[in-house]
């Protein structure tokens, strides 16, 4: 551990490496600066009870899971229930009436959305939430599905209970809170009714895994913590699991880097949604 500490020459030359194994491992771009980067190295080290930073090394390459609880302090772990709420607008006002509207003779009629990055839970229960709003999850004729998917284990955990403090609430209206939410000690959890609809999975974005078509993909904050490359090849692989017709929702701000898929896109104030072509579905030969 003291020549970790001390040997600034091996620091860098380890964190150069450690950097290249996770980026591989998850696609995650460990672009944090080499002092904090090296605290959070230090301090699994010690959690973990190893000696060296090549011992490090050996079990990421060698484990599935060991990475989630380095790479955790690094991630931008903040959200909140409808987050960005120009983007929950285009999901009520642009997206669901247009997509209603094309599936409505469908038989059974399904709505399938994903959160991917979900960190605890806030996401994809807003995302319920708006969607029940909208056709009435209790009575509608819908089926809805919601998945929702982070590489860190711990948020998941804590994102399947659905409890939250009431400063968690602090930006949803009232009337949402009394209707899908129960008071339960000083916290609220979310009633069975929404949670229900949400199915949690751990998943790695850097690894192509099919889970089938959605209606709608949230992929908020996400493209900005990989790699230029990671993020071409997530956004095509975001292009393929959607529906024709399908819609993709990214944080306030963030841009689609140039890849070989196309996406049409629509302006609902200041928040720009994303949507695949109808005509995409011949051109993947699906």
């Amino acid at each position: 551990m003291h020549k970790f500490l001390t040997n600034a020459a091996v620091l860098e030359h380890e964190l150069s490496e450690l950097r290249l194994v996770v980026e591989r491992q998850t696609g995650v771009l460990l672009d944090a600066p080499s002092e904090d980067l090296a605290q959070v190295v230090t301090q699994y080290l010690e959690a973990q009870h190893l000696a060296s930073t090549s011992d490090l090394l050996e079990l990421l390459r060698s484990s599935e899971s060991a990475y989630e609880n380095l790479v955790e302090p690094l991630l931008d772990a903040e959200t909140r229930f409808f987050r960005y709420p120009a983007a929950f607008d285009s999901l009520t006002k642009v997206a669901l009436p247009e997509i209603l509207a094309r599936k409505s003779s469908e038989s059974p009629r399904t709505l399938r959305f994903w959160s991917a990055g979900c960190s605890t839970g806030e996401e994809p229960y807003s995302i319920a939430i708006s969607v029940c709003e909208t056709v009435n999850c209790s009575g509608g004729g819908w089926n809805v599905h919601i998945v929702a998917s982070d590489i860190r284990r711990k948020p998941l955990e804590l994102a399947e209970r659905g409890l939250y403090e009431e400063s968690a609430l602090a930006q949803v209206p009232s009337h949402l809170v009394q209707q899908y939410f129960v008071k339960v000690g000083q916290h609220f959890m979310v009633k069975p009714r929404v949670r229900n609809l949400v199915r949690f999975a751990p998943m790695n974005l850097a690894r192509p895994v099919y889970i089938g078509r959605f209606d709608c993909i949230f992929c908020m904050d996400v493209l900005p913590h990989f790699s230029m490359s990671q993020r071409m090849a997530l956004v095509q692989r975001l292009h393929c699991y959607l529906q024709p017709g399908g819609y993709l929702f990214l944080g306030q701000g963030e841009k689609l880097p140039a890849v070989g898929v196309t996406f049409n896109w629509q302006k609902n104030g200041d928040y720009i949604v994303y949507q695949k072509p109808m005509a995409a579905a011949a051109g993947q030969g699906r």
